[in-house]
């Protein structure tokens, strides 16, 4: 019997499927499994992130502190003894702070406050001028204790060492990016929902503890949230952090109607010193 080979077909080797098909499936598969490695990896850096040691913590908050310009703290000055004596009694006795905090005034024509690790909290010359009281002054501190209580700056800060890692595997940005780098965004925190209405909570139950009342606490915000929205943009810098809407400010006081919180009182007025 004499052995007649097949002849091979043409196009054998030849995929019956687009190129393009081909590679948007593996440029899917890549994406899709970039994505899954990226979360995975956040929420383990997040995790570790809030528990590094405080002196850890410390040297971070140096290194950042000393790159925020036009910060403004005079420790004999009238205003700042009176800010630092506000932040010290809006510490609830129940909650120890795990490192000192230090408050920072930073001259900018932006509403907006922020908390940096190290415990350095920043508040704006705008933000102190739109304030009408106390009250209002003191709410913004307060969410700021809330936002540290929580450690959820440093949870931000885990994220992006997750960043910091993917960019010089891949290359982007080259070897020498520091820690500041990666966090100089901190100022413009974007925080989840659950960590805003948590900070929401721990600051309305420290005014309530501090002054018998909330009364006036969210006078700020309503105003702004007003304002913001006859002239589009201008006080979008507080809101871009700190998304407070109105869903948000009537739960906090159909919260407070349920632990029983009186919401009316007398309202503080802001000494004039806090204005030199």
């Amino acid at each position: 019997m004499v052995y007649k080979p097949k002849e091979i077909p043409e196009g054998v080797n030849v995929t019956s499927v687009h190129p393009l098909v081909n590679f948007a499936y593996l440029l899917g598969t890549v994406v899709v499994f970039s994505g899954l490695v990226y979360l995975g990896l956040g929420a383990i850096a997040t995790q570790l992130a809030t528990r590094i040691s405080p002196e850890l913590e410390a040297k971070i908050g140096r290194e950042l502190i000393s790159d925020i310009p036009h910060l403004d703290r005079e420790s004999n000055s009238p205003k700042q003894q009176y800010l630092e004596e506000l932040l010290t009694s809006l510490q609830k006795s129940n909650v120890n702070s795990y490192t000192p905090l230090t408050i920072y005034v930073q001259k900018s024509k932006i509403s907006n406050a922020a908390i940096l690790p190290g415990g350095h909290i920043i508040i704006t010359t705008t933000l102190l001028e739109e304030a009408e009281s106390e009250n209002e002054l003191a709410f913004v501190i307060a969410h700021e204790l809330g936002h540290h209580i929580a450690r959820d700056h440093l949870k931000g800060l885990g994220r992006s060492l997750v960043l910091l890692t993917v960019a010089s595997v891949l290359g982007v940005g080259g070897g020498n990016a520091n820690i500041v780098g990666i966090t100089g965004s901190l100022t413009n925190l974007h925080y989840s929902r659950q960590q805003e209405s948590t900070a929401d909570l721990y600051a309305l139950s420290a005014i309530v503890d501090y002054y018998g009342h909330g009364d006036a606490s969210l006078d700020f915000f309503n105003r702004i949230q007003t304002k913001n929205k006859d002239k589009r943009g201008e006080f979008s810098a507080y809101f871009s952090t700190h998304p407070l809407t109105q869903k948000r400010i009537n739960y906090l006081h159909q919260f407070a109607k349920k632990k029983g919180w009186k919401m009316k009182g007398e309202i503080k007025s802001l000494p004039n010193n806090i204005f030199d």
